[in-house]
């Protein structure tokens, strides 16, 4: 019986697998005497058998992707032959590598396919992820849409690489700190809501109450969270103004930093590197490319949804916040409507509060507003009483930044487009 050390193999995930003696042997490739050994016909069989699950033969893909391969010169798949894609993977014996080489050539037999490629959820015959999405949002819109265990099982499972121990990873957090202005925006078309907002901005441009709470992206009506955006311009991008409205801005600070979870980061997160001798290759591979999509699918604003409606993305912002408010406190994304530049945070209800406002720590007791549009002259009068000292309470994350309030009059709408080509072709 012939032995393999952890050095000869040295691929990460075989070593975390526990499938090693402690037992002192000589490696066959390396000839040292080493603590940690396997059994050298047992490790080439277990690598032989992980990488056949994790290819398949090139002629088993779709007509679409061998043309695009073969007639259009798409390099996409990039299909290679066994001993190339062996060849590539980095093993830390060059003979173990011939040798499995030699075991998968004869576990396919003489006659088999010349080219393979990766079942890494890329393919046309599609992604494990997106049948169980699928299978998710049937869940929560026609069978249990509260209590919904197989929903719970597909988050669970989706989302196992962003946490250690039930904590959200630094990697994929961005940290809101109180130095750091967000923007809240309103459309603001009557004076009698110009003046309420300028009356009291803290309330009037801050998370609506509860029970004026319609539908949102990440919660349902009579749900109250905390919307904003890094830029003034992505807030006009999410509140849809068309020409003529007339739009009111506010900047609003965290008065503490905030831990949220950023939704653009869970791209790198899922670009991890995975080998095709890992013991769920196919899942993790599968599940990596369809975080990539899910970023995006979360982040389109329901107008261009099949159902028009939210649900899922209210879920998983559910999710997120009953696993996960001890250590996060919201979400980030990127802004689908600014052409995914700008940056949008929904904070949890429970810290989505702003502490009260007043000017000169004062009762306001009135307001008008003095326009003249010919000059482009908008200003606000306030009336004050009695003192009213303020300070900010503990369940108050958020705080409103004086003279930060702008008044804007859209005067056009742009959309902007990419565009293509289109080629005709008519048979005769």
């Amino acid at each position: 019986m012939s032995y393999v050390c952890s050095d000869c193999v040295n691929i990460e995930s075989i070593k975390k697998e526990g499938v090693y003696s402690s037992e002192e042997k000589i490696c066959f490739y390396c000839n040292k005497n080493k603590v940690e050994v396997i059994d050298r016909n047992d490790v080439i069989a277990l690598l032989s058998s992980r990488f056949l699950e994790a290819v398949v033969p090139f002629s088993e893909c779709s007509e679409h992707e061998q043309g695009m391969y073969f007639f259009a010169h798409d390099e996409t798949l990039n299909p290679s032959d066994i001993f190339n894609m062996i060849d590539w993977l980095e093993l830390g014996s060059e003979q173990l590598r011939d040798d499995l080489y030699c075991e998968i050539e004869k576990s396919l037999g003489s006659e088999y396919e010349d080219l393979f490629v990766y079942d890494d959820g890329t393919l046309d015959d599609g992604n494990e992820y997106e049948a169980k999405w699928d299978t998710f949002i049937r869940s929560i819109h026609h069978k249990h849409r509260f209590f919904n265990h197989n929903a719970k099982t597909f988050l669970d499972s989706l989302f196992a690489l962003i946490h250690e121990d039930g904590k959200i990873i630094d990697t994929v957090i961005y940290e809101l700190n109180p130095n750091t202005p967000i923007f809240r925006a309103r459309i603001a078309n009557t004076v009698e809501e110009r003046t309420a907002i300028y009356s009291d901005p803290a309330s009037q441009l801050g998370a609506v109450p509860t029970m004026l709470a319609g539908e949102q992206r990440m919660t349902p009506t009579g749900i109250s969270a905390f919307y904003a955006s890094d830029s003034r311009e992505t807030c006009f991008s999410e509140v849809r103004a068309t020409t003529g409205d007339i739009v009111m801005s506010a900047e609003f600070r965290a008065t503490d930093t905030l831990r949220l979870l950023d939704l653009s980061k869970l791209k790198e997160v899922s670009q991890m590197s995975v080998c095709p001798f890992d013991k769920d290759f196919v899942d993790k591979s599968h599940k990596s490319y369809f975080i990539q999509r899910l970023v995006f699918l979360l982040s389109k604003p329901a107008s261009q949804r099949k159902n028009s409606v939210y649900l899922e993305t209210q879920v998983i912002f559910e999710y997120f916040r009953t696993y996960f408010s001890e250590g996060i406190y919201g979400i980030a994304f990127n802004s689908v409507q600014n052409g995914m530049e700008g940056m949008n945070i929904a904070l949890f209800p429970e810290y989505s509060k702003v502490s009260s406002f007043s000017y000169n720590n004062k009762e306001i007791t009135g307001c008008k507003e003095y326009v003249n549009k010919e000059f482009n002259f908008y200003s606000y009068s306030v009336e004050t009483g009695i003192e009213n000292n303020i300070s900010i309470k503990k369940d108050e994350y958020l705080r409103f930044i004086d003279k930060s309030i702008l008044l804007h009059h859209v005067t056009a709408v742009k959309t902007i487009t990419q565009d293509f080509e289109v080629e005709g072709h008519v048979d005769e």
